[in-house]
């Protein structure tokens, strides 16, 4: 103990904590003798204790020597005074460092690289981007639990009257013994207790028989299992395609190699890239390596996990939001030790301690969910590209309609790409058909949303005992209430956006910032509620029926609430499931609507993007679009692009089990670029068509962007703060070495979404060539935001690679 603390006084130990701009020295204590870099450490900082991140070490004479000079010189001062013929440096630097109060081992050196990379190229702190990465540390409650002893084992095998024996002389100890036998897994003292009041005695004479034993378990990881579904297991290998066998084949020999090579895994839905990714990670995990996967929604882990559980022999750990603090912290404290060698999660997981990495997998590599809209606003996907080079290992980005970031990397051979044309086992691709809307009366529509050919579908798949998916991706009932007299639209108080009703609750909610009202009965602008619209004739005089009041409320647009109660009242028999951000909030909620899905438990899911994406539902034979538009008219030039990934995805679900796909779209604009696209299956030719614009106008992947969003709870002190920022943001141009680099800034102006969660907000775009002039100035602008504290209410975010552009 002695030598560890002799060692570790040499040195200080360079701190980040969140909030403060620069790096702070700490010495070692007794109590913390081991601390190293990769350490989450309480610190004392100014008046507070709070916590931080061991970042760096370096010998405590250096750090006396450059960053404390003045106190070294009162050191020597004080030293002299009392005639000391030496100064010892290192009393020196205790006089200036206070000690780290504990610590505790969170993140390893090889995530620290990564770590500083993302801090470099988003424009972040180093402290703000490890606060996102490592979870909170928060061990589980152990609970006593119960198993059989040997003992019991041995008794039960050898005499099969041995347990009727017991019951004759103590019925509650054989009770407890056929729980204790019937369980494959240790089962908690709490649940024995509750089988009669002398369970606790019982539980002791079979302890002092040593025919049980009674331990501490510490919940954690096998609380994971309420995530894997049974019936979403596979434990048979499927039979490789030709063209599967061929991208196993590659993909594997990168894996031997050790050598860091980026795949576009192009399939098309149901052309069996989950079959490819199981024999990758098979690969990876019988040689000793370690690999992780990531997926765009929680609500594809319990299919994917069922998978893996069922075709490979090794322990996984799952990250995700929906997993608790405790579960989270022991499922990354087991992948840190090196206990665990697969982790599946959702964005977050990307930071995952693994070691010997040897396999990145990113599923559904085009969806924007991998792109954090708060915060440290990283993107995944790109997080995934670098961790893989740094690790030195392969990285697979499986998608069916690959972003154009990902498309024009392959095209300029970044990526390896891999396609996969076809459907496993010869199946046809959906048959795609349009109804056009804008040719459909009102009064030939079978409901508000629904026109005669989807109706006719959904009825005849219910017929033949099939399923249907029913996409809408607006949820709520109505998108907004509308006075009928002025035209007014209730909106959120807090953001200016028309407020969403939702029917079973009978409420207004806000989607930004979940701010609900009462839905009011007329409208405060217009209406008088003592006085009633009376009817006149021709003439002028009164026909003596009084019309609906001044300023009535009506219901606008639709959502998935209002879409399922219409198929409920359309197909009172059929079984209807909804999957929304409403349905899903409580835990265990994915799974439980989808497990149902795939049971055959439900005829029609009905949701928004939630049930678009990979979802292997082999009864859904028929896909409905309820209304393709929207989207497409957004103030984002990604629009289309997302448009047709979305409806894709969803078109995909059809027709991959025995029976063929059919899938039908709604619009009033058949003639759109991503319609087209999507009835003829040419998203090559879309993206093409896409791509020609975006290359005009240095759009991405052409060129690059920042964002910088300012807000303030004062429309002219948000106003001010963005025109200062915008101003900074031009110096920085006009000071860049390379004058010949093209660089526009726009704004500042209002955001698309001008007010959000009270605050009012600006909105600055720089565009450039350069991916490292971004990178620059998002480090530049983090640097002035760091520095520019006035008003206190002004906050401005960086956005680096933005998505959202609202």
């Amino acid at each position: 103990m002695n030598n560890a603390v002799s060692a570790q006084d040499d040195f200080a130990f360079e701190v980040v904590v969140s909030g403060v701009p620069m790096s702070l020295y700490y010495l070692s204590s007794v109590e913390c003798v081991n601390v190293d870099i990769g350490h989450r450490v309480e610190v004392s900082v100014g008046r507070r204790i709070t916590s931080g991140w061991v970042v760096g070490r370096e010998l405590l004479d250096e750090v006396v020597r450059r960053i404390l000079p003045e106190k070294r010189s009162r050191a020597q001062a004080k030293a002299k005074a009392e005639q000391s013929t030496a100064l010892d440096k290192k009393a020196a630097g205790k006089i200036a460092l206070k000690p780290i109060l504990s610590s505790c081992r969170a993140f390893s050196t090889d995530q620290f690289e990564l770590f500083k990379w993302i801090a470099d190229y988003y424009g972040a702190s180093l402290a703000d981007v490890i606060d996102n990465a490592v979870p909170t540390i928060k061990h589980s409650k152990p609970i006593a639990v119960a198993r059989l002893a040997e003992k019991a084992f041995s008794s039960l095998k050898n005499s099969p009257k041995w347990l009727s024996d017991l019951a004759n002389r103590a019925s509650v100890q054989a009770k407890i013994i056929e729980v204790l036998q019937s369980s494959v897994s240790p089962v908690a003292v709490s649940v024995l207790n509750q089988i009669s009041p002398s369970s606790n005695s019982a539980l002791k004479a079979l302890l002092s028989k040593e025919l049980v034993i009674i331990e501490e378990l510490v919940q954690g990881m096998p609380s994971q299992e309420e995530f894997l579904a049974d019936i979403f297991s596979d434990p048979t290998p499927k039979l490789l395609t030709h063209i599967q066998a061929k991208a196993v084949q590659r993909i594997v020999e990168s894996i031997r190699a050790r050598s860091f090579s980026p795949y576009l895994l192009f399939g098309v839905t149901g052309s069996g890239k989950t079959e490819v990714y199981l024999r990758a990670i098979a690969e990876v995990l019988d040689s000793g390596g370690s690999a992780l996967v990531i997926v765009p929604e929680i609500a594809l882990t319990p299919q994917l996990l069922g998978r893996f559980r069922s075709r490979l022999a090794y322990p996984l750990a799952v990250l995700h939001s929906e997993v608790n603090p405790s579960e989270r912290w022991e499922a990354w404290h087991s992948l840190l030790n090196g206990d665990i060698r697969l982790a599946v999660g959702a964005r977050s997981a990307i930071f995952a301690p693994l070691k010997n990495l040897s396999l990145i997998i990113v599923d559904e590599e085009h969806e924007s969910s991998y792109k954090q809209s708060e915060g440290l606003r990283y993107n995944a996907r790109d997080v995934a590209v670098m961790r893989a080079k740094l690790a030195n290992c392969p990285i697979i980005l499986g998608s069916a309609t690959p972003s154009f970031e990902s498309l024009i990397n392959s095209k300029k051979s970044r990526y390896q790409l891999i396609e996969m044309p076809e459907r496993v086992t010869a199946r046809p691709l959906p048959q795609i058909e349009i109804v056009d809307l804008s040719k459909v009366r009102r009064a030939d529509m079978i409901s508000e949303n629904f026109s005669q050919p989807l109706y006719a579908a959904i009825d005849a798949v219910l017929k033949a005992n099939q399923q249907a998916v029913v996409l809408y991706n607006r949820r709520g009932y109505s998108s907004y209430m509308q006075c009928d007299t002025c035209g007014e639209v209730i909106k959120c108080p807090n953001c200016s956006i028309a407020l969403t009703y939702h029917k079973r609750r009978n409420v207004l909610l806000c989607h930004y910032c979940d701010s609900s009202i009462t839905p009011p009965s007329l409208c405060r602008y217009c209406c008088d509620p003592k006085t009633t619209r009376i009817e006149l004739d021709e003439a002028g005089l009164s026909s003596g029926e009084a019309v609906p009041q001044v300023g009535q409320l009506v219901h606008r647009g639709g959502g998935t609430e209002r879409v399922d109660i219409e198929l409920q009242a359309l197909f009172p028999e059929a079984r209807i499931a909804r999957m929304d951000r409403d349905t899903v909030s409580r835990k265990g909620a994915y799974k439980e609507i989808l497990g149902a899905m795939h049971s055959g438990e439900t005829d029609i899911l009905v949701g928004t993007q939630m049930i678009a994406k990979g979802h292997d539902l082999p009864g859904v034979t028929l896909v409905g679009v309820v209304d393709a538009d929207v989207g497409f008219n957004l103030p984002d030039f990604r629009a289309s692009e997302k448009a047709y990934q979305l409806m894709a995805q969803a078109s995909g679900r059809a027709g991959r089990g025995a029976e063929a796909g059919r899938v039908i779209i709604q619009t009033r604009q058949p003639h759109h670029p991503t319609i087209v696209a999507l009835e003829t299956n040419r998203f090559k030719a879309f993206a093409r068509y896409e791509l020609d614009q975006r290359a005009a106008l240095d759009y991405p992947p052409f060129g690059y962007l920042m964002r910088l969003i300012i807000s303030d709870e004062h429309l002219d002190k948000a106003y001010e703060c963005a025109r200062m920022a915008a101003e900074e943001l031009r110096k920085l141009v006009a000071k860049r070495t390379d004058e010949t680099l093209a660089v526009s800034i726009l704004g500042p102006s209002p955001a698309p979404l001008e007010r959000l969660r009270g605050r009012f907000r600006w909105h600055i775009l720089v565009k450039t060539t350069s991916r490292k002039l971004i990178s620059q100035l998002a480090r530049a602008m983090y640097g002035w935001k760091t520095a520019n504290k006035k008003p206190d209410s002004f906050r401005i975010a960086i956005d680096v690679d933005p998505l959202d552009m609202m």
